[in-house]
């Protein structure tokens, strides 16, 4: 039977958008399809399977039963509400009284189990101490502290919960101290003096890998003092041991038997003292081995006294080690550099040792870190040998001398070289007129032997220096650097004494410090040129110092001859020549000062002559020569008045003057080329002895010898205190314009 839709049914009735129907006009049509839904029916039903009837009676009578069951089931609620509820009320009564009684039973049940439990926590412990079980003892003493904090509730308001607790530290500390007395009886370590007065260090190892040594071990570890006892033997071995083995001369030495070793080291104090590297390895070696034949057994798995002891200095050894021994064996020159695998392969070899015996860990600190740096080490090695070789020659005696230089520059004609080429020989051409040829050579003179040692030193840097990486070339060009600079410093310094007071040192100290000026203009080429085929990021110059070291020598060669100078005027003015006036002879000490000073010259050629190169030697005495001439001529010039006696003496200490000062040149024409006031004193020498008539024909009416060196006003006065007022004075006088 189809299922029917009423709002389809009606809409097919009524329009929805029609607006003029009626209820009367649609009620016949509802009707009908009334009647044709109900004849539906009646055929669904004739055509079904069911019997209907039956059905409907079934389902009065399951009504029927239904309405009982229902009056039943309220007859029973009301049962229950009435009888049963008093029962149950009852039983929860009963029940929570009961609960109480159980919970107040488990309460002092736990309270007495908990006591029960500490006191067989404490027998254990008992039972293991008294078997010398420590570990097992330190592990009921810790359940026993554990179980404490952590029982029941009520026990910790009780007086023996307190008294538990305070027992069981007290039984820690017991069992700690116990075991610390038998670690200190297993391994003490001292300090002490043989009869030589040298320094023992000890230590006496008792240990073993017996049961008992294992246990107190184990105890030690669980009691977290094991770390701390083995810290402080570590220490010991590293500060008393290890390091002056490092440092001083040392000897190891063992004391065996199967229950005790005695492991010492004798440290003898040298001053300047250093052992090699072969030594300090050879003697830990010797010194960790020892140790390990009584240390290096497992007391828990892979764990060894000698593997904790390392774990706490390892690093800080190997720093040690690196620092104070293995970096100084880093070589200072190439070709010690080029063979030091020899010297690795050694400390390889002591690092292999170290880690089989566990000292060193597998992934710990290596004793080759340094070789990371090696570049940078050698660098520094070689600056430092060089700046301390070079500090050395610096200190020595510069009166040691050598010659070195050449007489004459060889007359070679650069352009010569290449004939057949115009422009070539066109440019040798303007080479020769603007660099003169003597700039590459050095004249004949002496210098000290250190100078020329301090050179081939450097020399030995550079070529040292070409053969090496970018960064050692670069640490080495810039120590060449600070050698000279380093003379600078350093030589007048620590020889001061002898610069200011020993013409000779001065000499040889200026020499010194021009040939290294000679040198330098150059060295920086010689330098590019040996790194021929090499590019670097930096300029190689000496130049800029050439000057500097050139000052250098200037400085105390002037600070020489001012001193010379002041000696000669002073020699002068403290005699009678420095105050002529109103004496009619002057006294002994006049000649004694002219005689001193040609003495102190006299000296300085004894002292300068073939040091000093012939040009400057020259030009030095002319120097000084001129500067003494000038005063006697300017002692004469300005006196108002020279009486007869006084010029016969001034003319004999002049003439004296005339017959020394020649022989304080190479060539005695030098005077007369060098020295200015020569002719001048010569006439000076003239005018005292001459009359008026033999100066009037010196004059030659202005056109004389007295007219060339003498000003109108200095020839004046000479005549006027030379001789009295006549006449003939007077015209002559008037001459003199």
């Amino acid at each position: 039977m189809e299922e029917f839709n009423i709002d389809s049914i009606l809409s097919n009735i009524v329009d929805l958008h029609e607006t003029n129907w009626t209820p009367i006009t649609k009620i016949p049509i509802v009707l009908k399809e009334i009647e044709k839904v109900k004849t539906e029916m009646k055929t669904f039903l004739n055509n079904n399977d069911f019997d209907i009837s039956a059905v409907l009676k079934e389902s009065n009578e399951l009504c029927v039963e239904s309405q009982q069951l229902i009056k039943e089931m309220k007859t029973c609620k009301q049962e229950i509400e009435e009888v049963t509820m008093d029962e149950i009320l009852t039983s929860i009564e009963s029940h929570d009284l009961i609960t109480k009684e159980l919970e107040s039973v488990n309460f002092a049940y736990k309270i007495v189990s908990d006591i029960v439990n500490c006191g067989k926590y404490v027998k254990e412990f008992e039972e293991r101490k008294k078997d010398q079980s420590y570990s097992r003892a330190v592990d009921f003493v810790y359940d026993l502290l554990t179980y404490v904090d952590n029982t029941s509730e009520g026990l910790n308001h009780l007086e023996i919960y307190s008294n538990a607790k305070v027992t069981g530290q007290l039984i820690l500390e017991g069992l700690m101290h116990e075991l610390l007395i038998k670690w200190h009886k297993m391994i003490k370590c001292d300090m002490l003096k043989d009869v030589t007065n040298r320094t023992v260090a000890t230590i006496n190892v008792g240990l073993s890998e017996s049961l008992c040594s294992i246990d107190i071990l184990n105890a030690l570890d669980r009691c977290k003092k094991l770390e701390e006892k083995v810290a402080e033997l570590a220490q010991f071995i590293l500060k008393e041991m290890l390091i002056p083995l490092m440092h001083h001369l040392c000897v190891t030495e063992s004391n065996s038997d199967e229950k005790l070793s005695i492991v010492g080291v004798f440290i003898d104090q040298k001053p300047n003292y250093k052992p090699t590297y072969e030594e300090v390895i050879s003697n830990i070696r010797l010194f960790f081995h020892y140790i390990s034949e009584k240390l290096n057994f497992e007391f828990k798995r892979s764990v060894t006294i000698i593997s904790l002891i390392g774990q706490q200095i390892c690093e800080e050894f190997c720093e040690m080690i690196i620092k104070n021994v293995f970096i100084h064996t880093v070589p200072n020159n190439i070709t010690d550099l080029q063979s030091y695998n020899l010297v690795t392969s050694v400390i390889q070899e002591f690092q292999v040792y170290l880690r089989s015996i566990y000292f060193l860990p597998e992934n710990g600190p290596s004793l080759l870190s340094y070789m990371d740096n090696i570049d940078f080490l050698f660098a520094d090695k070689s600056s430092q040998y060089f700046l301390e070789t070079a500090r050395g020659i610096m200190v020595k005696d510069l009166s040691i001398s050598m010659s070195i230089g050449v007489e004459k520059i060889p007359n070679n004609n650069r352009q010569m070289k290449m004939t057949n080429n115009d422009d070539v020989a066109e440019a040798f051409s303007i080479l020769d007129k603007t660099i003169p040829q003597s700039l590459f050579y050095f004249p004949r003179c002496m210098i000290s032997k250190t100078t020329q040692e301090l050179l081939d030193l450097v020399y030995g840097l550079m070529e040292q220096a070409v053969q090496c990486t970018d960064v050692v070339c670069r640490k080495l060009y810039n120590t060449s650097r600070l050698i000279f600079e380093l003379y600078d410093a350093v030589v007048p310094y620590h020889h001061e004494n002898f610069l200011l007071t020993i013409p000779q040192y001065v000499a040889l100290f200026h020499n010194n410090c021009l040939y290294l000026a000679h040198n330098l203009q150059t060295l920086g080429d010689k330098w590019v040129n040996l790194m021929e085929g090499r590019q670097v990021n930096y300029a190689i110059n000496f130049v800029d110092l050439v000057q500097k070291m050139r000052e250098l020598g200037y400085k105390y060669l002037t600070m020489q001859m001012q001193q010379q100078r002041k000696q000669i005027l002073d020699n002068i003015r403290t005699s009678d020549l420095n105050c002529m006036v109103g004496k009619d002879a002057l006294g002994e000490n006049a000649e004694a000062a002219v005689r001193q000073c040609l003495r102190q010259l006299q000296l300085l050629k004894n002292v300068w002559i073939g040091v000093f190169p012939a040009n400057v030697f020259t030009r030095l005495m002319a120097t000084l020569v001129n500067m003494f001439m000038d005063e006697l001529i300017h002692r004469v010039c300005t006196v108002e008045d020279i009486p007869v006696e006084m010029a016969t003496q001034l003319t004999d200490m002049y003439n004296l003057v005339v017959l020394k000062v020649p022989q304080l040149f190479h060539k005695t024409e030098d005077v007369e080329k060098h020295v200015k006031p020569w002719p001048k004193f010569k006439e000076i020498i003239f005018v005292l002895g001459a009359s008026l008539r033999d100066l009037d024909s010196h004059w030659n009416d202005g056109s004389g010898p007295l007219a060339l060196y003498f000003s109108t006003e200095e020839l004046r006065s000479l005549i006027k205190a030379l001789f009295q007022n006549t006449q003939y004075r007077a015209n002559f006088l008037l001459k003199i314009k």
